[in-house]
């Protein structure tokens, strides 16, 4: 159904060897956890590998592209070029790939802030990205420890984690990934 293949040699040519590692070990962790929670996992495998398609380009050019998708940034996502990826890629995905799946949309439109009623699916791609094998920062191994576990617990503690994190830095926390933390407050 999808061409895993031509992706995978889209993102081999489009990103850095560091970044397709990273897509490559993200795409692996979405199966994964899709297998586990009942998800399709050749979707969340393409949400994966794609996640992070637009990550390393021109910042203009993400853009252009998040406006061919029809969708406007706020006057806070246009400053805080941190979240442009996501939204860039989501939009990559649709209007030049084609893809017209809205969970694979929406799990690479918010795999970096989260959002109020986030879908399992959406919960796949986040964490996924989150506890791929390659990643190494702090508390890494509690959060795949309570990603395995329960995928709230997962969403919570790196919730909590970026919120801090994002803070600390004094950088701009997008209001989505506020409204993330209570909605999985909520659930649990």
């Amino acid at each position: 159904m999808y061409n895993t293949e031509e992706y995978i040699k889209l993102i081999e040519r489009t990103l850095s060897p560091y970044r397709f590692h990273h897509s490559m070990c993200v795409a692996k962790k979405a199966r994964e956890l899709a297998k586990k929670h009942g998800v399709d996992e050749e979707k969340a495998y393409v949400a994966g590998l794609l996640h992070d398609v637009m990550k390393e380009a021109d910042y203009d050019y993400q853009r252009n592209i998040i406006e061919k998708a029809g969708w406007k940034m706020t006057e806070l996502e246009i400053n805080n070029k941190k979240v442009y990826h996501q939204m860039s890629s989501a939009a990559f995905v649709k209007t030049e790939l084609k893809i017209d799946d809205e969970d694979i949309i929406s799990g690479i439109r918010y795999h970096t802030t989260g959002r109020a009623n986030m879908t399992l699916f959406e919960m796949i791609i986040y964490l996924a990205d989150f506890t791929s094998e390659d990643r190494s920062y702090p508390d890494v191994d509690i959060m795949r420890e309570k990603t395995d576990n329960n995928l709230l617990d997962g969403m919570l503690y790196s919730l909590k984690y970026t919120i801090c994190d994002v803070v600390s830095k004094e950088r701009i926390l997008h209001p989505d990934t506020l409204k993330c933390y209570n909605f999985v407050l909520s659930k649990l």
